[in-house]
């Protein structure tokens, strides 16, 4: 319970620090690749913790297998979007990667909950 509650704020602070830097980098033109994409892997590391744990419980088994797919389907947009529709459309991946970002953090939200609330029905 503890690495789900522990990846659960590992989610939640990474991610909100990776929006902001992200939209930093959007809206601001400033130059935070790096942390950005750091503070990204992060988020996805823990969401695969998340979901490692969640496939080894039988009623979120398939939560876990989702958040498996998307824990590699993170990565793979985000550093792969600078070369994902290069003209004036850009914008679409951007806002995609903004989705699917926002995605994560809510499909982690949705395991750790139910995480602790099976927990708590075991020790009642």
């Amino acid at each position: 319970m503890r690495t789900m509650t522990i990846s659960d704020w590992v989610v939640r602070l990474a991610g909100v620090t990776a929006l902001v830097l992200g939209l930093l980098m959007w809206i601001a033109n400033l130059s935070l690749n790096t942390v950005h994409i750091l503070v990204g892997l992060i988020v996805t590391f823990a969401l695969l913790a998340m979901s490692a744990l969640a496939v080894s419980t039988n009623e979120l088994r398939v939560l876990g297998i989702i958040g498996l797919v998307y824990s590699g389907i993170l990565p793979l947009l985000g550093l792969t979007q600078e070369n994902l529709l290069t003209s004036n459309l850009h914008w679409v991946i951007q806002v995609l990667h903004l989705l699917v970002g926002i995605g994560a953090m809510a499909l982690a939200g949705i395991i750790g909950a139910r995480y602790q609330r099976l927990q708590k029905a075991q020790t009642s």
